[in-house]
């Protein structure tokens, strides 16, 4: 048996849905493999993650504004969108060639391919088709994507509004966001984990932008640091050497001692689990990461349209505080900190959300339904 994964570069979160399913199939004995969607064009995928992020950084209003328009429309098409439309012969070819028995979709880019092969009888009926919903709330055009098997959902909150897009009760598994097999294992020794990272063993807030450090971090250091003197901050800047750098400066120079200043790392599941509280954006893989280790978490500010209802989604289920400007933050972090009833409430209502095992749970259904066929 083998399963094909086609993923995305939009932002990290798509990879990394793509990565953990990957593991858990590597770990089930099913050889897989990952394909970007783009893959035909390695300048179209540097171009699409490219514009994506100048879109949350320059535009964001506008952004927002065609996304919750285009995502409340329902236009249903026999024909490939033109989104899509130089990507047909590249998933013939990769398909022709690796003869998957699974295809799984991490963006619905490549399930609207999916959807218009399987309506056209491009696609060998035995295969089984799935693709995965990548927020907590439903982007533009999954009304394409209606054609394949089966869609994985985080929680039963998104069942009508894909049923309202044209999906079958039947099609819809709800199982979470699949995450890497590391966020769903947290630490029993937290003084030993934050002595393994070179940690002071107190109060730990971290920041984490995303795989390319996205917002203004050394105005975020400062502000935090202005009303709580008593804590130790991780700042994680990804691929963003200019936020790394402005930081180091200026930690340097006032002879900082409790800020951990980071590039790109390879144990962030390390250093979340070190902390007691985290600051993040609010994209559907990192927050389904946040919430497998049960931290609470403040949401960041100047976000685009998908993660700030996802946001609010949080907020509302009481398992995280909301900043509109970066200078709240410090003072959210001093009320989580010294409202210890507060943050234990929190802890409590993510445990109540934690879908655990969501990669895991994926591909056994897909393996299952590929042996009755």
């Amino acid at each position: 048996m083998k399963a094909l994964i086609f993923t995305m570069t939009c932002g990290e979160g798509h990879n990394m849905m793509a990565k953990s399913l990957s593991q858990a199939f590597t770990d089930a004995k099913i050889d897989n493999k990952i394909v970007q969607t783009h893959g035909y064009d390695e300048k179209r995928i540097a171009r699409e993650n490219k514009m994506f992020l100048w879109a949350c950084k320059r535009i964001p209003h506008i952004y927002d504004f065609i996304w919750n328009k285009l995502r409340k429309g329902n236009k249903k098409t026999d024909k490939l969108p033109y989104y899509v439309k130089n990507c047909l012969p590249y998933f013939k070819e990769q398909i022709d060639l690796y003869k998957p028995d699974i295809i799984i979709c991490t963006h619905s880019y490549a399930s609207s391919v999916l959807t218009y092969m399987n309506n056209n009888n491009m696609l060998d009926k035995k295969i089984i088709t799935a693709t995965v919903l990548f927020d907590f709330c439903l982007a533009p055009y999954w009304e394409h994507s209606v054609g394949v098997n089966y869609i994985f959902e985080p929680y039963e909150d998104t069942r009508q509004a894909l049923i309202d897009k044209g999906f079958k009760n039947e099609q819809i598994i709800t199982t979470g966001i699949p995450i890497r097999k590391e966020f769903e294992q947290n630490s029993q020794n937290l003084s030993k984990l934050r002595e393994k990272l070179n940690l002071k063993n107190i109060f730990t807030v971290m920041n984490i932008g995303g795989g390319n450090g996205i917002g203004n971090t050394l105005k975020l250091v400062k502000n935090i640091l202005m009303d709580n003197k008593d804590i130790q901050l991780i700042i994680i800047n990804g691929k963003n050497k200019k936020n790394y750098n402005k930081i180091q400066k200026y930690i340097e120079k006032n002879k900082i001692d409790n800020v951990v200043n980071l590039g790109f790392v390879n144990n962030v599941d390390e250093y979340m689990k070190a902390s007691n509280l985290l600051l993040c954006r609010c994209g559907g893989n990192g927050l389904s990461e946040v919430i497998a280790l049960g931290k609470p978490f403040i949401a960041r500010e100047k976000m685009i349209l998908n993660e700030k209802i996802n946001k609010k989604y949080f907020i509302n289920l009481g398992c995280a505080v909301g900043i509109e400007n970066i200078n709240e933050a410090g003072k959210k972090v001093k009320y989580i900190k010294e409202n210890p009833q507060v943050y234990k409430k929190m802890i409590e209502n993510i445990k109540k959300l934690k879908n655990e095992n969501s990669a895991q749970k994926i591909i056994d259904f897909l393996i299952k339904k590929a042996n009755l066929k």
